[in-house]
């Protein structure tokens, strides 16, 4: 790809971009930001990487996560039930109605999706919030997972772990693991995020194959940056070249290789308004007197 190839595809890309600032679709990213982490690449392959970054990056506003969470429990969690032959499944009404009201008990628990030693900015935190403030679950129904064994002592047979995203799974795994509920075999469990990564559902299956996980988007594997990016136009052997040059990017602005690649080496541009997963590539919340931020991470 030719120099000036690249600088109509980056002019490009960042009108778009400044355009979904505008409409409010990104939510929560600045265009000063927006300016500012541009002016971090400045060859054209660099130029060229942040433009595909801007073009494939999904991002969730916090509307969009309610609407995500109000299709989770009106449609795909309801569905779930009827097929599991769940006792609570009612054709007339469905669990967030269930769950609205204070003093009926719906006979299920929301189980925050956090461990102990989480800080209070973990997004199973912030998902709780939406969904008390904005669906308007009663708070009487939402229980920690220390709360697990005595809710079951109670005859609770159905608890539902809620959170933004499963990337590599490695935090639902240890969040299902302090619960508890595996040590239960007569109990329906459920997991449902906005967003799930292929691998992160194996992840969670081969440690929890009764566990019933539920998505509004589903990651594919291959949703990689690096196995995207058209590496022949930037005269790249491969991805794992192309992986290498980022590495080294980023160590030109002061960031070492273990914390320039997310968690889990998966390569993506998922962010939320209130959230940027660890699984993300930290290029776009990183900064240093080096590297200028596209947004800010929060959880």
């Amino acid at each position: 790809m030719y120099s000036h190839e690249i600088d109509i595809y980056f002019k490009e890309k960042k009108e778009r971009s400044e355009k979904m600032i505008d409409y409010g679709i990104w939510r929560g990213v600045h265009s000063d930001d927006l300016g500012a982490w541009l002016k971090n690449f400045t060859s054209d392959k660099e130029r060229f990487f942040a433009a595909c970054i801007l073009d494939w990056l999904v991002y969730r506003n916090d509307e969009h996560v309610v609407s995500m969470l109000y299709d989770l429990l009106t449609k795909h969690l309801h569905n779930q039930w009827r097929l599991d032959g769940n006792p609570l499944y009612n054709e007339e009404i469905n669990p967030l109605i269930m769950a609205k009201s204070k003093w009926k008990d719906p006979g299920f628990r929301y189980v925050t999706a956090v461990t102990k030693k989480d800080k209070d900015t973990k997004s199973g935190y912030h998902i709780a919030r939406y969904l008390n403030q904005k669906l308007e679950v009663s708070t009487n129904w939402n229980i920690k997972c220390s709360e697990i064994d005595g809710a079951y002592k109670n005859g609770i047979k159905t608890f539902i772990f809620a959170d933004d995203i499963i990337g590599t799974g490695e935090q639902l795994n240890n969040v299902l693991c302090e619960s508890g509920v595996g040590n239960y075999s007569d109990v329906f469990v459920y997991v449902a995020v906005c967003a799930a990564h292929e691998e992160g559902i194996r992840t969670i299956h081969k440690s929890f194959p009764r566990v019933r996980i539920l998505y509004a988007e589903l990651i594919p594997k291959d949703s990689s940056v690096f196995i995207q990016f058209p590496t022949d136009e930037m005269e790249f052997d491969n991805a794992e070249a192309l992986k290498s040059w980022y590495i080294n990017f980023m160590k030109k602005n002061g960031v070492d290789e273990a914390k320039s690649l997310g968690r889990g080496d998966l390569g993506l541009v998922y962010a939320f308004e209130s959230n940027v997963p660890n699984d993300s590539l930290p290029l776009l919340y990183y900064e240093n007197d080096k590297l200028k931020r596209l947004m800010q991470k929060r959880g």
